[in-house]
């Protein structure tokens, strides 16, 4: 029951916290998008009843992503890197969370795992010529952050694959609206939206 209530609480964070991204209410988001990544950690550590290795990287991953959810409220390209590297430090955490329940879901779906590629490098294509200095450290995240997709395909739990794809979707939105690589109508929330519904996926599909 705790860990319904919390992740009931989590889901309104996230949809508050969006509604706000699409009204462009940078003030009240600093309340707001802080609170997220801890709401659902709580919900992961009410659903397990022991430790484990699995749960803590979980635990770092989500940190991680709160670190550069913070660093995201700010603007400009330093704060945008701070961002970068907090999330890639989160997606080792969940690739080595993942890497302990693979189960041949890339052999099951090869399609859809050539699919991931095809968007990676789409959508290196539109960064390349945007991304100045940030170039290398925006394909060294991109990388990872296709790995961390496909180790979440591999798993062959439908859960954790759609956590994955849409953490790939958000990034991408997210990167293509920074550089101005391309016009997303309300890309702000959809953001929000889909990162959210990655997170909890990847944490509850992980943890299950």
């Amino acid at each position: 029951m705790r860990r319904r209530s919390t992740l009931t609480t989590y889901a309104a964070l996230a949809i508050a916290d969006a509604a706000l991204a699409a009204g462009g209410n940078k003030r009240t988001r600093r309340l707001t998008k802080p609170a997220v990544m801890p709401m659902l950690a709580a919900a992961a550590v009410a659903g397990q009843e022991k430790p484990d290795e699995t749960r803590n990287l979980v635990l770092a991953g989500l940190g991680m992503s709160w670190a550069g959810d913070v660093a995201l409220l700010g603007e400009g390209q330093g704060p945008f890197a701070a961002g970068l590297v907090s999330f890639l430090t989160a997606h080792f955490c969940y690739l080595a969370a993942l890497a302990k329940k693979r189960r041949g879901g890339i052999r099951k779906w090869p399609a859809l795992a050539a699919t991931y590629v095809v968007a990676w490098c789409v959508l290196n294509a539109l960064l390349w010529p945007k991304t100045g200095k940030l170039r290398a450290p925006v394909v060294v995240y991109g990388s990872a952050l296709a790995a961390m997709a496909l180790a979440a395909l591999d798993t062959g739990d439908a859960k954790v694959a759609a956590g994955g794809a849409l953490f790939m979707v958000s990034d991408s939105i997210l990167a293509l609206r920074t550089f101005e690589a391309a016009d997303i109508p309300n890309g702000d929330a959809l953001v929000m939206l889909t990162y959210t519904a990655a997170q909890a996926l990847l944490a509850d599909g992980m943890l299950s």
